[in-house]
């Protein structure tokens, strides 16, 4: 449990790290294309433009006044052309510590009851009730943040815990480990 949730947190840095590194390559090589094809570039986003609906007078005019500072135009591009945001690049070790404290919070779910409990039987049921109840509400929580139905998305989690667990108990048996 405890070096599962150390790889995560690890794994979670290393993840936006290199979110962070990709978009600073493509910032770099987005920024020596306005230098060097300026034309294209601006018929990138003209074409852009248009696509979405604009006549090409509007777009040549949001064009212009996007292409006027080196920042906009950069920025422009990377939003629309490799749809990122420098605003959505997350911190690092912010990332890495909720994926890692998830993970020790989801492992801890189903072996405190072998902590609590002396009585295997007690133990197991115990760890599969808590189990699946916290698939349903961490489900029905999610469901809630991004509005919709908290009883779908409950029962998806649910399933999809269900899934998980049968798999890898499958996983065990066959390898000898069950």
């Amino acid at each position: 449990m405890l070096a599962g949730s150390v790889s995560m947190f690890f794994g979670g840095i290393l993840a936006a790290r290199s979110e962070k590194d990709l978009y600073l390559a493509d910032a770099k090589r987005e920024a020596y294309e306005i230098e060097h094809e300026p034309e294209e570039e601006r018929i990138e986003l003209k074409t852009f433009y248009r696509n979405k609906g604009l006549s090409n007078t509007e777009a040549e005019m949001v064009v212009n006044k996007v292409t006027s500072t080196p920042k906009g135009w950069l920025e422009d591009l990377l939003i629309h052309e490799l749809h990122i945001h420098k605003g959505e690049l997350s911190n690092q070790y912010k990332k890495g510590g909720t994926i890692g404290i998830s993970f020790l919070i989801g492992a801890l779910v189903p072996l405190l009851p072998y902590y609590l409990f002396a009585v295997k039987h007690e133990s197991l049921l115990t760890s599969l009730l808590t189990s699946l109840s916290f698939l349903f509400v961490v489900g029905a929580w999610k469901g809630n943040i991004v509005k919709k139905n908290i009883w779908r998305s409950g029962i998806e989690m649910l399933l999809v815990g269900i899934a998980g667990s049968l798999t890898l108990y499958i996983i065990g048996t066959f390898l000898g480990f069950i």
